[in-house]
């Protein structure tokens, strides 16, 4: 095996493929990636639930394939200049020659039979979508997806296309909306937009961590060809005809939230905050928190007031006005998820809906159910 291309292009294909291979597993050649040459350049990584392959056009001069160490490949390439780089296995030593300039350095390799087959698709629901749609909706939702592998389908996203119901006009949209929810019981977030789409109804929950490495690529093409089978996804990743990635994950399996029962319909109190306000309180008076100490509000008269006491630390507050004038409510909640969910909103201003303090509080835009946040409150003493 032996190929010639440039230092920039090889790297930005290794740094997406390097997300999955894991170090974690009984088989060590999992933390390596297998680079493999053919009429181009195929590029393989793997964790055994989720898989990516990425190709580009090279220099071909032998083919062949190796699995190399992940990390220490990468370290390689980013020591190097940009200019043009050699990789060359000798299949004598199993070693693998990379070369730049004068810079030549020999790397160890895995056995190539303790590598897993790159998964197989067949065409069952296939479509493509707005790229710029999916990665901005998977950028709102992604952070209320939970971490907690004891709730795995918690971990995942559901993503669903259906239509619409106006539910405020009671009009029915005949379109298409992209639907996104995350949640880890504690909080759920929901956004929508709607899409060009004419197939059937689709809703599977996807592992968070693929999105997350879908919506953090350099691609920057139009749209994003989707494929789900009925235990597996496939999100093609087209950059010309002759460089790509295609990312295929097992669907996550179990009952989902029912996110439509969980958000509440009315709510006895409904204020509308200016966005950029409430978001640099918030942050400020939690810069003195420690291990997520929850943030303390109190609505009253025309007023909010943000507080933190930390008895190891000190305490904040700060107040401004707000249009409120009903009952004294007092409601506290983990700063992170507060600000998590405020960022969420696209507008200037977003509507901050309470019930009472043990009860959840909603946040979305102020004229559409788009965007949407249900956040739990924190007990305190």
């Amino acid at each position: 095996m032996k190929f010639q291309t440039t230092r920039n292009e090889l790297l930005n294909k290794l740094n997406f493929a390097s997300r999955i291979a894991t170090s974690k597993s009984l088989i060590s050649a999992l933390s390596g990636i297998m680079i493999e040459v053919g009429d181009k350049l195929n590029i393989y990584s793997t964790d055994l639930e989720t898989s990516i392959k990425s190709t580009l056009a090279v220099n071909i001069l032998e083919k062949g394939r190796a699995v190399v160490p992940a990390r220490v490949f990468i370290n390689i390439l980013r020591s190097f200049p940009e200019s043009k780089i050699s990789v060359e296995l000798d299949i004598n030593t199993n070693q693998l020659k990379v070369q730049c300039d004068k810079s030549v350095f020999y790397l160890n390799t895995f056995a190539i039979d303790e590598y897993p087959e790159f998964p197989g698709t067949s065409d069952k629901i296939k479509f493509s979508i707005d790229f710029d749609i999916f990665k901005k909706l998977s950028n709102k939702i992604i952070k209320a997806a939970s971490t907690e592998e004891s709730r795995a389908i918690l971990t995942g996203i559901l993503i669903e296309i259906d239509k619409k119901h106006d539910a405020d006009k009671g009009e029915n949209d005949d379109s298409n909306y992209l639907k996104m929810v995350g949640t880890d019981s504690y909080r759920l977030a929901y956004a929508e937009e709607k899409i060009d789409y004419k197939g059937d109804p689709i809703k599977v929950v996807v592992p968070s961590k693929v999105l997350d490495s879908i919506i953090k690529s350099d691609f920057n093409g139009k749209n994003m060809d989707l494929n789900i089978e009925e235990s597996q996804i496939s999100f093609t990743l087209k950059d010309s005809e002759d460089s790509g990635t295609m990312i295929i994950s097992r669907l996550l399996s179990g009952k989902f939230p029912d996110y439509s029962q969980l958000l509440p319909k009315e709510f006895k109190h409904n204020i509308i905050l200016n966005k950029e306000k409430v978001l640099e309180v918030i942050r400020r008076i939690s810069s003195i928190s420690q291990d997520n100490i929850p943030v303390k509000i109190e609505l009253s008269n025309g007023k909010m007031l943000a507080s933190m006491n930390i008895k190891e630390v000190g305490s904040s507050s700060e107040e401004f006005e707000i249009s409120y004038g009903e009952e004294k409510i007092d409601i506290a909640f983990n700063p992170a998820y507060f600000i998590d969910g405020i960022s969420m909103i696209d507008a200037d201003s977003l509507l901050f809906s309470v019930e009472e303090s043990l009860k959840p509080v909603l946040i979305k835009n102020v004229s559409s159910s788009n965007i949407v946040y249900l956040l739990m409150p924190i007990r305190i003493s």
